[in-house]
This record gives C-alpha cells, sequence and structure tokens, in this order.
C-alpha cells in the first residue's frame, strides 16, 4: 500500500503538530502549592538559622561613646509535627513539639554569657498547637503558659517554620505572592519587633512521579520595619531595617507541607538610642529546613 504525496504531508503534519503539543501540555500543568498540610502525618524537621551581624555608630551623640559590636549567632531545633484530622467545623489542627534545640552565641569573639541562651531552652520539649482552616488559613495557636513567645509572634514564626501560604493552582514558570513576617535576629528586652512585607514564590520545575510529586520553587523575600521600642529605662528605641533575600524551598505536593528550604537574607538599618546615638545594623542571616528521616 502506497501513500499519496497528499496524505504522506497531511500525515507528517499532523504528526509534528502532535508532537510539538506535548511539551505545552507538560508545561501548562498545574500542581498545588500552598494550603494546609494533609490529615494523618506524623514528621520531623531539622531547622538551622544562622546570623552574622555588625552593629556600628554612624551618628554618636555629644559625649557619647559606642562600640562596634560583632554578633554571630546559630540556633538548631529539631521539631515534631503531627497533623491531626479535621474536626466537624472543618477546622485541623497541627501539633509542633520542639524536640531539641541548641543555640550558640559570640559578641565581638566572645561567647555570650549562659543566660543569652536561656530563652531557647525554655522552649525545649514543649508543644505548640495550632488551628488551621481549609485554605491553610492559622486560625489560632495554643502554647503553655510559660512560652517565651508572644502568640502574634508564634503565629508568624509557625507560618515561616511550615511553609504555609493560601492555597494556588501553579503552573512551572507562575508566581504566587503571599505575607511574610520575621522577628529582628537581635537580643532586645520584651518581644523584638517583626519586619513585614512579603513572600513571592514562583514554581520553577516538578520532580517524581504522580502522587509523589516535588514542586520546586525559587522564593523572593522583601520585608521592613520602622517602629520605637521601650528600651532600658523607659527610653524609646527608633529602629529602622529593611531585608530582602533569596531563596529556594521543594514542597511535597501529596504531603502539602515543605520537604527543605533555603533562605538567605541580608538586613540593613538604623537604631537610634536616646543620648547615645544611632547605630548602623548590618549582615546576613540564614534560614535551612531539612525532613528528617
Amino acid at each position: 500500500m502506497r501513500f499519496s504525496h497528499a496524505a504522506a504531508t497531511t500525515l507528517l503534519t499532523l504528526t509534528l503538530a502532535t508532537a510539538s503539543a506535548w511539551p505545552a501540555a507538560a508545561q501548562t500543568k498545574k500542581v498545588p502549592v500552598g494550603g494546609r498540610p494533609t490529615a494523618g502525618q506524623s514528621l520531623r524537621l531539622n531547622i538551622v538559622q544562622d546570623a552574622d551581624l555588625t552593629m556600628k555608630p554612624s551618628e554618636a551623640a555629644a559625649g557619647a561613646s559606642i562600640p562596634e559590636m560583632h554578633l554571630k549567632a546559630k540556633t538548631s531545633t529539631v521539631v515534631s509535627q503531627k497533623v491531626g484530622t479535621p474536626d466537624e467545623k472543618g477546622a485541623l489542627t497541627v501539633d509542633m513539639t520542639y524536640d531539641d534545640i541548641t543555640q550558640d552565641m559570640s559578641l565581638n569573639g566572645k561567647p555570650a554569657p549562659p543566660e543569652a541562651a536561656e530563652a531557647a531552652q525554655k522552649i525545649k520539649g514543649k508543644t505548640l498547637s495550632m488551628s488551621l482552616d481549609a485554605n491553610g488559613e492559622l486560625l489560632d495557636v495554643t502554647s503553655p503558659p510559660d512560652f517565651p513567645m508572644a502568640p502574634e509572634m508564634i503565629k508568624e514564626m509557625l507560618k515561616q517554620a511550615l511553609g504555609l501560604m493560601p492555597r494556588q493552582e501553579l503552573a512551572v514558570g507562575e508566581t504566587v505572592t503571599s505575607p511574610f513576617a520575621m522577628a529582628m535576629p537581635l537580643p532586645m528586652p520584651g518581644d523584638p519587633p517583626q519586619l513585614k512585607g512579603e513572600l513571592k514564590s514562583t514554581l520553577t520545575g516538578l520532580s517524581g512521579a504522580p502522587g509523589t510529586e516535588i514542586a520546586a520553587l525559587q522564593q523572593v523575600v522583601n520585608a521592613a520595619v520602622d517602629t520605637t521600642v521601650a528600651g532600658p529605662g523607659g527610653n524609646q528605641i527608633a529602629i529602622k531595617m529593611t531585608v530582602t533575600g533569596q531563596g529556594t524551598a521543594d514542597w511535597d505536593v501529596k504531603a502539602s507541607l515543605v520537604k527543605a528550604s533555603k533562605m538567605t537574607t541580608q538586613i540593613s538599618g538604623t537604631l537610634t538610642l536616646p543620648g547615645a546615638g544611632a547605630l548602623e545594623l548590618s549582615g546576613t542571616t540564614m534560614v535551612n529546613l531539612e525532613r528528617l528521616p
């Protein structure tokens, strides 16, 4: 049997059209990113936070002498997560227990006094319970009475630790924007102020077979704070800071949780102390998260 020239040309055209459609179909495939975790899971995470910050006088008040300070801090935390099942109102409870936590700090090359790490040690063994709605929005957090963090700070910390963001169906190349907040990485009296802004996550690729897919995300963060806080003696400390950063995250599509993430941020700004002048702050913070076997 022979094909006519016209039939062969038509067949070739259809074949090429079909072949060229495959990449387009693959590129437009959408996967869910964000939302609340899948019910019934139990897993552990290792979270390592590093801060390398320098503070130096930029505008000293008359008669004031402010030394330059170089702060380095590393906090390693192992947490267990247990995801429950939705209650009669549809809310899902996630328990997060701090199995272990260690913190090393130094100031101008000298180890910080033991008291500096006391707050971290008070967290060890404690369990936080959070309630999430169907879209993954954090509704409420229940903490032990002696937990050394304010409820609002706990909420923002958990959002970042769990990678919580509104559920979105994304194709490769698409971006979702969600709120971002982090506490200032400085030892300060009371609750440190929070830098707030936005986190942009772009889906850059998918790997794994259906049912075990991992979504690769490229992330960019921008945040700032411009506020005053009470300092020693009741004096007000003016704080003006900005944070910019980039990182990556591996999103477990089936579990609806972050499997691993890395974020490096640059922080800069000033702290103005009454009677002392202004301190210029600059440095880097890094957060690495990975799921443990």
